[in-house]
Formats: structure tokens, C-alpha cells, sequence
């Protein structure tokens, strides 16, 4: 049996190690992963306000609060980029002009009850919805399309990944490829909503252990979203949160607007604990005006994200 004095020791050295997690995921070095850490910052400095609590049980006290000094210095890191993307919503617009419902999804390519995934999306009510790893529900396409009859990307199974389906005529859309890897990833979908123009784009970024693909990609992206014109909503499984440093450079550059609350999409199994790395963004006179986010993933590793999407009049 432990004594107390090694529960002590214990408690610090773990303390130790995570204080250095967290240094890495503020500085971002260029470690291998650090996207993925910046992502879980707050469920790390979760962690430490564990770890602080028993090393105030185990007699460390005055280190207790040495390290919640320090945890506090790495929410605050986190939360800036919250509230530098949260700013951008007080940007005042004019009167509501159209608005209609859309639907995010990484169906999972493997998903083993496609049929409910695919009856889902059918069902949903959404007016447009952007599939990710459409594989996965490719033999349902034709229960899809009967309700959003208009489709983008996918043509060749082979190649698949994103796609994206409208009640909306898609006007001169396109599947791009994205470097590094040179995959269909990203659909630029122009559209007129009940006589107001906006274009919706969707992106599946890599994982996030592929950092430098992942910042040669957003970077692709930037320069994408910057040459086109109006109301814009950008989707897509980041697979990283809004409060990692390259999303947030990202929004600061693009000035992206974010949902009023970020809906943990990543791991189903974690619920509403989980990780945001799905998200909506809007750029211009388009405003999220609620999101929500699936119970029942329908047999894939993503929950998916419901929102109502507002365009508004220029001012």
C-alpha cells in the first residue's frame, strides 16, 4: 500500500507531465499531434483541476496553487480564441431576408446502419446537408436525392468523400481537390435561397495527427473563401475545435462567424463532453441562429450537427 507521501509524489509528477502538455499545446512547437491537443485543452486543464484537488488532499498544498495559477493561464489562452470568434457574432446585420435549415454529417464510410444514417438525412428536414465519407451511404443515394433532388460531388464511388445535397439548385458547384493529399474534399456550392445568393462551401479536413497536411489545407481554404463574394457557410469536419491556433487564425483572417454555443460532435461515446471538431461558421450577412447536435449517431463515430442558418441584409 501507498503511503501518503507517495500518493503526493505521484499526483506531482502527473501534474508535471500535464503542465508540459499544455505548455506545448500554447507555444504549438511543431510537435507531431499538437492540433489534436490544442483541441482537448480544456478537458486537460479539466484534468488538472483534478489533479489540483488531490494535491491538496495529499498535503502539497502551496504546489496546489502554484498549478491552479497555472491552469488558469491555460484556460484563458483557450478562452481568448472563444471570445475573439464570439466578438465577431455582435457585428450587427440588417433585416432577416431568408433562412432555411442545414444539416453537417461525417456518416463514417464504414457505417454499419447505413440504412438509418441515410433515413435520417432523408428525414431530417434539412434543405441542404453536407455529407461527409459518403461511401458509407452511397447505395441510399437515391432515398437522399428524392427529397434534396440536388446533389454535388461523389459521381465516382471510388474517389468519394465529400458531397453535398440541396432543395436548392446548386449554381456552377464544384468538387475541389485539396492539397497535400489531392483528395475531394472540398464543395463550393453557390446557391439562391429565396432570392438571396450564398454560397456554402464544406471541407473535410485530415486527421489531426497530420499537422502540416492540416495547415496546408486551411491554408488552400483561406485562400479559397477569400475569392468569393457575398453571404458564405463554411462547414465540415475540421477534425479540430475553434479554440485550436490554426482555426482561430483562420476565422481572425476570414472574419468567421460561429454558432451562438459549440456542440461536441467527437467522441459519440463522450455525449455533450466531447470535442467540437465539427463545425459551422458563417462569413457576411449569414448568421447561425441555433445548432444542435445528434443523441443517436446512426452507426457513426461523428454526431452530427443540425443548424438554422440566417441571411440578412446588408446594413
Amino acid at each position: 500500500m501507498w503511503s501518503r507521501a507517495e500518493f503526493r509524489g505521484a499526483v506531482l509528477a502527473l501534474g508535471g507531465v500535464l503542465a508540459v502538455i499544455l505548455i506545448i499545446t500554447s507555444i504549438s512547437p511543431g510537435i507531431p499531434g499538437e492540433l489534436l491537443l490544442q483541441s482537448l485543452r480544456f478537458h486537460l486543464v479539466a484534468l488538472g483541476l483534478v489533479l489540483t484537488v488531490l494535491m491538496v488532499i495529499f498535503g502539497a498544498k502551496w504546489r496546489a496553487a502554484l498549478f491552479f495559477v497555472f491552469l488558469c493561464g491555460a484556460f484563458a489562452h483557450g478562452a481568448f480564441y472563444v471570445w475573439e470568434f464570439q466578438k465577431r457574432r455582435e457585428v450587427p446585420v440588417g433585416a432577416l431576408q431568408a433562412e432555411f435549415s442545414y444539416l453537417n454529417y461525417n456518416v463514417l464510410a464504414s457505417n454499419q446502419t447505413a440504412d438509418a444514417a441515410a433515413h435520417y438525412i432523408a428525414t431530417s428536414g434539412a434543405d441542404v446537408a453536407l455529407i461527409m465519407e459518403t461511401p458509407g451511404v452511397v447505395e441510399y443515394l437515391p432515398e437522399i436525392e428524392a427529397v434534396l433532388p440536388y446533389r454535388l460531388g461523389c459521381d465516382r464511388v471510388a474517389t468519394c468523400d465529400i458531397s453535398l445535397f440541396s432543395r436548392f439548385p446548386i449554381e456552377n458547384g464544384e468538387i475541389r481537390d485539396i492539397p497535400p493529399f489531392q483528395r475531394a474534399r472540398l464543395a463550393i456550392a453557390p446557391m439562391t435561397v429565396d432570392g438571396v445568393k450564398v454560397t456554402v462551401v464544406g471541407i473535410h479536413l485530415s486527421k489531426p495527427y497530420f499537422d502540416e497536411a492540416s495547415l496546408q489545407e486551411l491554408g488552400y481554404l483561406r485562400y479559397t473563401l477569400s475569392k468569393i463574394t457575398g453571404p458564405i457557410v463554411l462547414s465540415g469536419d475540421f477534425n479540430a475545435a475553434a479554440w485550436s491556433a490554426p482555426l482561430a487564425f483562420l476565422g481572425r483572417a476570414q472574419e468567421l462567424i460561429p454558432p451562438p454555443t459549440y456542440r461536441s460532435t467527437w467522441p459519440v461515446e463522450f455525449g455533450e463532453f466531447g470535442v467540437p471538431i465539427d463545425n459551422i461558421f458563417t462569413k457576411g450577412d449569414a448568421r447561425i441562429i441555433y445548432t444542435t447536435s445528434g443523441k443517436d449517431s446512426f452507426g457513426s463515430n461523428h454526431r452530427y450537427l443540425f443548424a438554422r442558418i440566417g441571411l440578412y441584409a446588408p446594413l
